[in-house]
């Protein structure tokens, strides 16, 4: 069996970019990583950016010095823009280890939607909505009501996902129940 090629990207203005449609299709086509662009480019976020480095699929070069970036200097330099990347990494890689699609929940209030194994954005919805939390966090009552409301009124289940300090992770659903 022939090797993958890892896909070339770019770090440039702070967005990480595949600029070859043939390699942009096949990141996409294979498990929705990004958001394609016209021209046939794509745009992955920080966090699909950090979990295919991770796992050799691409190799991400600095438009401006023309060097390939590590792991750690990709996620040094995405963390200045958003401090808490690395929790929601550990939750990223997790879930799409496991075979679920991730892609960003904002909309909902939370850091994930998440789809079930081999469905796709687009195609169907997402079953879940994920916040990841560090162990010890404390949420109020009012909170936890207000994300799994908004959740059941979008017709997905509420999953926190508790990172401890060893980056371990426990997921714990929460439904709203009527008497």
């Amino acid at each position: 069996m022939e090797a993958e090629i890892p896909v070339e990207a770019y770090l440039y203005k702070d967005k990480v970019m595949v600029w070859d449609e043939a390699q942009a299709n096949q990141l996409y086509q294979r498990g929705s990583f990004g958001k394609p662009l016209s021209g046939g480019k794509l745009q992955l976020a920080p966090l699909e950016a950090l979990y295919l480095l991770e796992g050799g699929k691409i190799h991400v070069i600095d438009h401006d010095m023309g060097e390939q970036i590590r792991f750690d200097e990709l996620l040094a330099r995405l963390t200045k823009r958003d401090p808490d990347l690395m929790l929601k990494y550990l939750v990223y890689a997790d879930m799409r280890s496991r075979g679920y699609v991730v892609k960003t929940g904002l909309k909902f209030g939370a850091h994930f939607r998440v789809y079930e194994r081999g469905e796709k954005p687009g195609e169907t919805h997402s079953k879940y909505i994920v916040h990841a939390v560090p162990e010890g966090t404390k949420l109020t009552p009012t909170e936890l009501a207000r994300a799994v409301r908004l959740a059941h009124s979008v017709r997905k289940d509420m999953l926190f996902a508790i990172v401890d300090d060893e980056g371990d992770i426990t997921y714990y659903s929460l439904k709203r129940e009527r008497p």
